[in-house]
């Protein structure tokens, strides 16, 4: 493993220069937490000195010193003095360190959470097609777990990690300087183990990981399948289906939490082992050869090992956490890749005053099959149109088209004689409502389904009041005890059918929007809820004349209400 591994970097030269900043202070303050670790432990061996060999205060220098200058009476004196110091010198480096560890995340998580909703606005800058073509679980698993994953799971081990190998590192030269043989001995029995252990372990760790990563998806696609459809389910009687497979995925989850446990706290106990085996191996290397006392060789490595045991404990721990989310680091790959496609384009202002025209547009979705082919059609401003066809013959295409979520795959869209094209899609979005046959509810009160913005805004009631009355709502509305602030559930689902398609329609007003386009609005109504629907278009339309309508229905009743009506057969050549 590289000192600093390539992810680190390209991580890196995808941050923007504050959270450059952010990643560059979190790698300093890992030397800088491994040195105040060093210098507490270095101070132990004052004590050290001072328990093994009390001559120390005559033979050093510096205690020889301390002892005189500091007007003590006694060994013991100055024995607890020293304690004392140590003491506070080691108080203090926890201290420092916790804060440090503290800062040092933060800035970590705060890259998290800018990645998540950089993330979050790239996939949607992708567009509809690319939406639709991507599974939407993973979309989200990748917005809300991959970032914490990379960050929590991969960087933040990886800067513990670093830290602990500085520290051990400077302990172990520390050992060599002290005696050659005393570290050989403690190497040579802590390293075969470890190392054998790690071999044993990494590939596993990581297809682990792999493993637990893939089936939260998986649980909650169940989960939300199993609430949000429970009607279906209940009458199709396939609960129990459903309950069988997230009964298996949380064995198997469980299968895999079991191994990863056992494989973490088993390092502990062979480390533990290891530690017997080095004290046998001091003890009978006293006895053999020529080295320093066994009291001094037992205190230096009692030393040593309070540090490196937790050390290497706590370093392959993080080692393996990086190991089991290191399948994260393709997240920057796709970074990379989505910020390569990314447009940049700076958004123009569009009118529509005269027509909308489609010019020989062809499209199709896996460039093979046409879906749409040398579409023309020309839309007046205040047309109220009907537009009728076979299912699957490229209505509701042709309304993606008309909003800009597909490109064409040839001809042009125009809006007067303006070309539609990317630049010009907040201005032309923002004048078109358009309600869709299952209609995207927020979950909360009606007016917030009516204005659909931020919290910061304030509501236009008088806007409200005349939109809900052009939508033929406000008598419903009238009739809530808690009026405009009535929840209306998950989806609207407290809600009537013909009720959310109103809604809709009154949300679609209070844009103030110019284009009104329904797609298969009334298709899953009733005929006496389609024609109460279909009464309040016609004095929509009644009442703003300037409004241009399109609609798309199988229904015949649906496009009688119209002026014109179009075959979207007929029109292609």
């Amino acid at each position: 493993m590289r000192l600093i591994p390539p992810a680190v970097l390209r991580l890196y030269m995808i941050l923007p220069a504050l959270y450059r900043r952010k990643l560059i202070f979190s790698s300093l303050s890992v030397f800088v937490m491994a040195c105040v670790d060093l210098i507490g432990l270095g101070v132990l061996l004052p004590v050290l000195l001072l328990i093994m060999d009390k001559n120390s205060f005559s033979q050093n220098h510096f205690l020889s010193l301390i002892y005189t200058k500091g007007g003590f009476e006694s060994d013991q004196a100055l024995i607890v003095a020293v304690c004392l110091v140590i003491f506070i010198i080691s108080l203090g480096r926890t201290v420092f360190n916790t804060y440090m560890q503290y800062n040092q995340n933060k800035r970590l998580f705060e890259i998290s959470n800018y990645l998540s909703v950089y993330m979050y606005q790239l996939y949607y800058s992708k567009g509809f097609l690319y939406i639709k073509q991507n599974n939407s679980h993973r979309i989200i698993n990748q917005i809300n777990a991959i970032t914490t994953n990379l960050i929590q799971g991969y960087f933040v081990p990886f800067t513990s990690l670093i830290c602990e190998i500085v520290v051990v590192v400077a302990i172990l030269i520390g050992l060599i300087l002290f005696n050659w043989y005393v570290f050989m001995i403690a190497f040579l029995t802590f390293v075969p183990l470890s190392v054998s252990y790690y071999i044993y372990s990494r590939s596993r760790v990581k297809k682990y990981g792999e493993r637990l990563f893939h089936i939260m998806p998986e649980k909650n696609r169940i989960l939300q399948q199993t609430f949000v459809g429970y009607t279906d389910m209940e009458m199709s009687n396939s609960f129990s289906t459903c309950k069988k497979l997230y009964t298996d995925l949380l064995n198997n989850q469980n299968y895999y939490h079991v191994r990863n446990a056992v494989l973490n706290t088993t390092l502990q106990r062979i480390l533990e082992f290891a530690v017997v085996c080095s004290v046998i191996a001091l003890i009978i290397a006293t006895q053999l050869f020529q080295l320093p006392s066994l009291g001094v060789i037992i205190g230096m490595f009692v030393i040593a090992v309070y540090r490196i045991l937790p050390g290497i404990i706590k370093g392959t721990s993080y080692y393996f956490q990086m190991r089991g989310n290191s399948f994260a680091l393709d997240f920057i790959n796709n970074i990379e890749k989505l910020n390569s496609e990314k447009d940049s384009l700076k958004q123009q202002k569009i009118s529509f005053k005269n027509t909308i025209r489609f010019d020989s547009v062809s499209f199709s979705y896996d460039k093979s099959i046409p879906v749409i082919q040398n579409l023309s059609l020309e839309i007046k401003k205040g047309d109220f149109i009907g537009i009728k066809g076979e299912s699957g013959s490229g209505k509701s295409t042709l309304f993606h088209l008309l909003l800009g979520f597909l490109q064409p795959d040839s001809g042009s869209i125009y809006i007067d004689d303006k070309r539609l094209t990317s630049e010009y899609m907040d201005s032309w979005h923002s004048k078109i409502g358009y309600v869709s046959q299952q209609l995207f509810m927020v979950e909360g009160t009606l007016l917030d389904n009516i204005v659909m913005s931020s919290k910061d805004i304030s509501p236009d009631y008088d806007r409200i009041y005349q939109v809900l009355k052009l939508a033929s709502l406000d008598s419903f509305v009238e009739t809530l005890p808690q009026g405009l602030n009535t929840f209306i559930g998950e989806g609207g689902c407290l809600l009537s059918g013909g009720q959310r398609q109103r809604l809709g329609i009154a949300r679609a007003l209070y844009k103030n929007m110019e284009i009104l386009l329904f797609d298969e609005a009334t298709s899953s109504l009733d005929e006496g809820m389609e024609k109460t629907i279909n009464q309040a278009i016609v004095y929509l339309a009644e009442q703003r004349c300037d409004l241009t309508i399109l609609i798309i229905s199988h229904r015949p009743e649906s496009l009688s209400i119209c002026r014109k009506i179009f075959n979207i057969t007929e029109m292609k050549e």
